[in-house]
């Protein structure tokens, strides 16, 4: 029987990036899979918070039903440092999940 590596619930942090820049990420993981991801834009430049915006927009399709420890972006919606931000998040949550 396999025994999962994260604890099931509902996680929040904000993942960092570019020095300052911040993205809000919350996760439900069942059975160490993505159940369900929300993506909260943070940014106050104009230009920065259109394209969290569109990665907030894109982000489910892209993540839910895989594995957490499998996940890792490159680019999203035409963001790549977004994507540093959202991968920094995930970092901090699957330490908050681990077992």
């Amino acid at each position: 029987m396999h025994k999962n590596q994260y604890i099931d619930g509902d996680y929040e942090t904000t993942g960092i990036y570019g020095g300052d820049k911040r993205i809000g990420v919350k996760v439900t993981l069942h059975s160490d899979t993505i159940a369900s991801v929300e993506v909260t834009p943070m940014a106050t430049n104009k230009t920065s918070l259109g394209l969290q915006k569109r990665f907030a927009e894109a982000i489910s399709d892209a993540v839910a039903g895989k594995a957490i420890a499998e996940v890792e972006l490159d680019k999203l919606a035409g963001s790549s440092r977004t994507t540093k931000g959202f991968n920094d998040a995930i970092e901090k949550i699957k330490t908050q999940a681990a077992q």
